[in-house]
């Protein structure tokens, strides 16, 4: 049935789906589409995180590659100078440098009394600011003592009743306050 057929351009013919059918049908079609998009956006972003993983490591590799060749050339440099008597001064031949010797960065094994082991204070920790803290924990501790229990220290005794030392007559007037 191929026969050709022209159509009117003010011809309206009646649509076969409502326009309410349609507007779901589009809505549908604009949510598959932004999900779509969603998912890209996800896999560029993957692929741009492990492209930065790739990148990291290859600085962190020149990184390294930099400072073992700068370790070399001070040390070619060194042998250069020593072999030219400029390493007079230095005993033995060695600068002193750790890395030198081989031994990087070794935690120092040496002991020190009285102090603890991460105190990075240079064991001055334990003294804090020597005159007046001292002075104000001295008091502190001949007032309340050292911990512990204090229920029993702070009773009333017989010596203690009868100790009138820390009172005066002119002290017993009465509340000066209700005098007023």
């Amino acid at each position: 049935m191929k026969l050709p057929f022209l159509r009117p351009s003010d011809f309206y013919a009646e649509m076969v789906k409502t326009d309410t059918h349609m507007e779901k049908i589009k809505s549908r079609l604009l949510v598959e589409k932004k999900k779509i998009e969603e998912a890209e956006e996800r896999k560029k972003a993957r692929e741009s995180k492990k492209i930065a993983k790739e990148v990291q490591a290859q600085k962190m590799k020149e990184r390294a590659k930099q400072k073992k060749e700068d370790i070399e050339s001070v040390k070619k440099w060194r042998k250069q100078r020593q072999q030219s008597g400029y390493d007079k001064n230095e005993k033995n031949g060695a600068s002193g440098f750790p890395f030198e010797e081989g031994n990087e960065f070794e935690k120092s094994s040496k002991r020190r009394p009285g102090v603890a082991p991460g105190d990075r204070s240079g064991g001055r920790g334990k003294l804090g600011g020597m005159g007046k803290k001292m002075k104000k924990r001295e008091s502190r501790d001949s007032k309340f003592g050292f911990g512990g229990r204090k229920g029993l220290k702070k009773q009333n005794t017989a010596e203690t009743t009868n100790d009138l030392r820390g009172f005066s007559k002119n002290n017993f007037s009465g509340n000066k306050k209700r005098k007023r």
